[in-house]
């Protein structure tokens, strides 16, 4: 601004000072030598004007850091991980078949993924119920859970029935979970692999599992590599079913136990 000052009152002095010698009657010498001084005041005025135009107060340009800030982008804010809320005393309704369950499973958890990542999600159902440890039907695996928590969070928070149901994505699911059930597919995941995570949490129990690969948002476990039971394995107390049905759980030492009298070699070791 001091410069725009400074070049507004330096042109209107000139200007006056032409007007002055403009005025008053001159001899033709004197008049020669006023034209002379006009010239190079109006010369030294275009100059002045040439000035201010070409350049800016130094209040009003910007400094290097402030364009440096203006061209920085902004680090994006990933929001906090918060755990959805529980129900786990409204007994579930569960499907009729255990395909409808496999489909279930892989439509809540995992409808925004590639088919690949779908089927994954729906081995670790299936591989749990061939498992020591893990319920033996489809939809107990799915359903399973006890007074502190459930396998699969969407059969306990809420998830089925809170919104409408996209009819393709669950066309897509029930093709693969039939596919995956029926053994048409071919396997994504050992059969070890029993337990998966998305890759926006960190449970506890992951460090203590054999990481055997991610596909998509999920990553997946095989064995213990601490000889401590893989989670849900232990998992004592079964919901009751809106029907009526009860969902039992096996219990790892009992199967065991069992499998040992089976082949011969019953007895403590």
């Amino acid at each position: 601004m001091r410069l725009f000052a400074n070049t507004f009152w330096g042109a209107l002095l000139a200007l006056c000072v032409l007007a002055v010698m403009s005025a008053g009657p001159a001899s033709a010498q004197a008049s020669g030598g006023a034209d002379a001084q006009r010239a190079r005041l109006s010369e030294r005025l275009a100059q002045m004007v040439s000035d201010g135009q070409n350049r800016l107060p130094e209040a009003a340009a910007p400094s290097r850091a402030q364009s440096a800030s203006a061209h920085r982008p902004r680090p994006s804010v990933r929001r906090a991980y918060r755990p959805p809320r529980l129900d786990l005393t409204t007994p579930p309704v569960i499907p009729a078949t255990d395909v409808e369950c496999l489909t279930q499973a892989i439509y809540y958890e995992a409808r925004n993924e590639s088919e690949e990542g779908q089927a994954a999600v729906a081995e670790v159902v299936m591989n749990r119920s061939r498992a020591l440890g893990y319920p033996p039907r489809v939809c107990e695996v799915v359903y399973q859970r006890n007074s502190r928590t459930c396998q699969f969070t969407f059969t306990c928070d809420g998830s089925i029935g809170r919104g409408a149901i996209n009819a393709e994505a669950w066309a897509r699911a029930e093709t693969i979970a039939r596919e995956v059930y029926e053994g048409r597919r071919e396997a994504l995941l050992p059969a070890r692999s029993v337990n998966y995570h998305a890759n926006y949490v960190n449970p506890s129990w992951a460090g203590r599992l054999e990481r055997v690969r991610q596909i998509g948002a999920h990553i997946f476990y095989g064995d213990s590599i601490t000889g401590a039971p893989r989670p849900g394995a232990e998992l004592a107390e079964a919901p009751q079913s809106g029907s009526g049905g009860v969902i039992f759980t096996r219990n790892a030492a009992l199967d065991e136990a069992y499998a040992r009298i089976m082949l011969g070699g019953g007895g403590s070791e």
